[in-house]
């Protein structure tokens, strides 16, 4: 173990990473580290229960909110979008179900479509990023699009997909998706550092998020959406997303008939990866374990739950794409 500490040290060293690496064995600490600033301007560190935002590992989350719905009696994997918004709309196969938004085969238009987003790091959309509180906000993205593909021929990544189903979980539990997740899945996981915060006001020990511009990190505040709105922008600690397997794992906050399916293949990606719903099945020496990752401007995400040995790992970084190679050298060396 202290070989790979040294390693990450050298790492982080190297890139001039900033933010956390957490390794746990059951509820055992085999390393817990921070590195870099939080808020650059006046040099406030990094630290071990600081919250950063995990950009589309939000994904994993509203997906189990979907799950809550399902064991609610609300709706089922087949429920489709006929069903649920109640009327047809262009930019959706309205036999399109939840099942398809869950895994990415839906077809349905993408408002941030990754397939096609040529420059990342300067994407607009039609709508201030200021006006983008709630998964509603985005329904003028939608608006007289038209689907990319029928429903169920193939994997493409969506965005607007899981907009789209933190739509219908306001819609159909009458509550802000926001206080929906909190209630249903943040509270049963004891996740009391987490949350879907507004740029604009930030609780004290949360990272800002930075990106480079011309050689200069700047904050990532002009970049995405002021809220989170279902496929991103929740923000959480380590030590809470450690909290979050164990709980989703051992059944607190889904029934163990729904669980099953977020353990199980639904689509393969490519040869070395299969999708689950909301998470990514790679494949691993070390057995059958589940991933949920985001990247974006000023953020950089992973975290990995080993089932056979109940290890996980977690990277954060409030870098664009910060979180790649130190999560490479511990997945390497646990396999």
């Amino acid at each position: 173990m202290n070989k790979l500490i040294k390693k990450i040290e050298s790492a982080a060293q190297k890139q001039d990473f900033w933010g956390v690496v957490s390794l746990r064995k059951d509820d055992e600490t085999l390393i817990h580290q921070s590195y870099g600033f939080r808020e650059k301007s006046n040099q406030v560190m990094n630290s071990t229960d600081t919250a950063f935002g995990l950009a589309s590992g939000t994904k994993s989350f509203t997906s189990v909110a979907i799950g809550v719905l399902m064991d609610h009696k609300k709706l089922t994997l087949e429920s489709t979008m006929l069903d649920l918004l109640g009327q047809k709309y262009s930019f959706i196969d309205p036999g399109a179900t939840i099942k398809n938004l869950l895994e990415h085969t839906s077809g349905m238009y993408d408002y941030y479509d990754e397939e096609t987003v040529e420059d990342f790091d300067n994407y607009r959309v039609e709508i201030p990023w200021c006006y983008l509180e709630n998964p509603s906000d985005y329904w003028p993205l939608f608006t007289g699009k038209s689907p990319k593909f029928n429903p169920g021929k193939r994997f493409s990544y969506s965005n607007g997909g899981y907009v789209l189903l933190g739509i219908i979980i306001e819609r159909i539990s009458g509550m802000l998706y926001r206080d929906f997740m909190t209630k249903y899945v943040l509270e049963p996981s004891g996740m009391k550092n987490s949350g879907f915060y507004s740029f604009n006001d930030l609780p004290a020990n949360t990272a800002l998020g930075y990106t480079s511009v011309e050689g200069q990190l700047v904050s990532n505040i002009y970049h995405l959406p002021i809220r989170g709105g279902g496929d991103g922008g929740m923000y959480s600690t380590s030590d809470d997303i450690h909290r979050f397997w164990k709980a989703f794992l051992s059944g607190k906050i889904l029934s163990k008939e729904t669980l099953k399916g977020y353990l199980q293949s639904q689509v393969k990606i490519s040869e070395k990866c299969d999708y689950s719903f909301g998470y990514y099945l790679p494949s691993s020496d070390s057995g059958t374990s589940l991933l949920m990752e985001g990247c974006d401007v000023g953020i950089g995400f992973k975290s990995k739950y080993i089932l056979k040995e109940n290890l996980t790992l977690t990277v954060i970084s409030n870098k664009t794409e910060g979180e790649k190679e130190i999560f490479r050298i511990l997945d390497e060396a646990l396999n």
